[in-house]
């Protein structure tokens, strides 16, 4: 339906900043910090191998690594990425890239090669840094792909053949020139306007799109990091599992070395390693997306730990089941778990609970600093007041500056006015605290991962058995939603649910296989212009649980 009128009769801001966003780019902001401290405190520490880097380290190998990019010939305008477990050499290309003013693409490191062929494409990075584990993927890619230059291996000395080891590509080019950060030219143009980052998020289509997040959209956030309102521990221990790839675990990372913070790197969840080290490292603050929280809330080894040193807790990615917050507030004894709503494309939270607030259960809290949300109607485009469901949308300097290389997409993600359409539903309260009640995107969660059921759609497609599709969530306590499939298959042709399950798995990463498993129908409800009845799919699934529990 078209849209009547752009309206912003009724806007939620955020609270007066404390100070002024600088002008800088994050590398310059994270070089200063990183120069004034002068002592060489260990910055990470690696859970598995107990090895850590120092805040001197990553600043000296960061400027040494930047110089060999110079050298190589990667400029403000040219692209590297990065693909890697958790591991205490990861921000080092990170920071070096910031540093050249290059822009950086990290990429998920369970992505098959078709993910991470789709995903190179956007910014045709010259240079890749991998860990061991997944640079034969790359190595396969090098040869179809004429952009990418040189692998690079960060988590190891041992080379792999086709491929360089950091120290070897920073040899190579430096060929003995001195370094030294003091004397370091850091790149500080046009911070609004030069891309930082580009982070892949997927979107109705199926296939990942390149967020642009600009040098200011970081530095906003680590403004915010340092506000006593949306923190109450400055001198905590961070626990480093959420990937360092998605803008989770990006963010917290950048952040630890911005505020000079401890971070506690885990390069997979592992029940006992997870609780031995929000033990031993004392952690007061956690941030966890939904799996986690419901396993702590449930694992009966709570007992065997000593987690009294947790004072808070952040949970985003996904909103969290009420029983399961009060179960985790009982168990950990604390207050609240403070629970918080964004996407990539706002750099993560636009909005966050207040530390100390207990009476909004499930609440996704206030609109932060230098941010303003609307509730919109989706075809009218006007603004709702108070508990009045709509769409969420954001403006403020957080809000990526659009799609790398996809003008189109932009267009359609943004109202003409500017603001950033979420396609998300909520509401806020008379207090202005904010509610998510469903999605208005057509995305599935899984575990915190977005998965596009156009993309698992287009894969079963291409089984010869299968006639038409639809896929949907099918909501899990543990993982949020289970991706599902509505099969219709060919009446000459025999295949089973397995068989199904296989193909797909054999096709996507993990986060997308069919868990939810697969049912097989006659049609696949559609309107007049074939676009997918994902409601009525909901309904049927619904109606086949409830016939499968009364045969229970």
């Amino acid at each position: 339906m078209t849209v009547e009128i752009e309206d912003d009769t009724f806007l939620v801001h955020g609270p007066e900043p404390l100070e002024p966003i600088p002008d800088d780019t994050l590398g310059k902001l994270l070089f200063d910090s990183l120069l004034t401290n002068t002592a060489n405190h260990d910055a990470m520490v690696d859970v598995y191998s107990g090895k850590t880097i120092s805040f001197k380290t990553l600043l000296d190998e960061s400027c040494k690594l930047a110089e060999a990019l110079r050298i190589y010939g990667c400029s403000p305008d040219s692209a590297i990425s990065i693909c890697s477990e958790n591991n205490l050499t990861f921000f080092i290309p990170v920071l070096a890239g910031m540093f050249i003013g290059s822009l950086v693409a990290p990429l998920n490191h369970y992505y098959i090669e078709d993910e991470l062929k789709h995903a190179l494409n956007i910014t045709k990075p010259k240079v890749i840094f991998c860990s061991e584990e997944v640079a034969e993927k790359f190595l396969i890619l090098k040869n179809e792909l004429d952009f990418l230059e040189k692998i690079i291996i960060i988590d190891s000395q041992e080379r792999v053949s086709g491929t360089e080891t950091l120290e070897e590509f920073i040899d190579s080019q430096l060929r003995g020139k001195m370094v030294l950060p003091q004397n370091f030219r850091v790149f500080n143009e046009n911070a609004e306007e030069h891309v930082a980052f580009v982070l892949c998020s997927s979107g109705t289509t199926g296939l990942p799109k390149g967020v642009m997040l600009t040098h200011k959209n970081l530095v906003v956030r680590q403004v915010q990091s340092r506000d006593p309102r949306m923190t109450t521990d400055q001198e905590q221990n961070l626990l480093g599992l959420m990937p360092f790839f998605h803008g989770f675990g990006l963010n917290m990372g950048i952040s630890s070395i911005y505020n000079m913070q401890f971070l506690v790197v885990l390069k997979r969840f592992e029940p006992d390693v997870f609780l031995q080290s929000i033990q031993d490292y004392k952690i007061s603050v956690l941030a966890l997306a939904p799996p986690l929280a419901i396993f702590l809330a449930k694992t009966p080894d709570l007992d065997q730990y000593d987690l009294s040193s947790v004072k808070e807790t952040f949970c985003g990615a996904a909103p969290l089941n009420k029983d399961i917050d009060i179960i985790l507030r009982k168990r950990l004894n604390i207050k609240a778990v403070r629970q918080a709503y964004g996407l990539t494309e706002t750099n993560l939270a636009v909005t966050s609970m207040t530390p100390g607030v207990t009476n909004k259960s499930g609440s996704s809290g206030k609109v932060v600093t230098y941010m303003t949300i609307k509730v919109r109607h989706p075809e009218t485009g006007k603004s709702l007041g108070p508990n009045e469901i709509g769409e969420i949308c954001v403006k403020g300097p957080s809000v990526m500056k659009g799609y790398y290389n996809n003008p189109k997409a932009t267009r359609d993600t943004f109202t003409t006015d500017g603001w950033l359409k979420t396609g998300d539903l909520g509401y806020y309260d008379n207090d202005e605290y904010f509610y998510i009640v469903d999605r208005l995107k057509e995305l599935i969660k899984y575990k915190g991962y977005q998965v596009a059921p156009a993309e698992l759609e287009a894969v079963l497609l291409g089984h010869p058995k299968v006639i038409d599709v639809g896929v949907v969530g099918l909501p899990d306590d543990i993982s949020g939603e289970l991706p599902i499939a509505f099969v219709v298959k060919d009446d000459e042709e025999n295949v089973t649910e397995k068989e199904l399950q296989d193909f797909v798995a054999k096709k996507v990463s993990p986060q997308k296989r069919l868990r939810g498993g697969v049912i097989f129908v006659d049609s696949i409800p559609k309107n007049p212009s074939g676009k997918i009845l994902r409601r009525d799919l909901r309904n049927q699934l619904a109606n086949y649980k409830a016939k499968q529990e009364s045969k229970l």
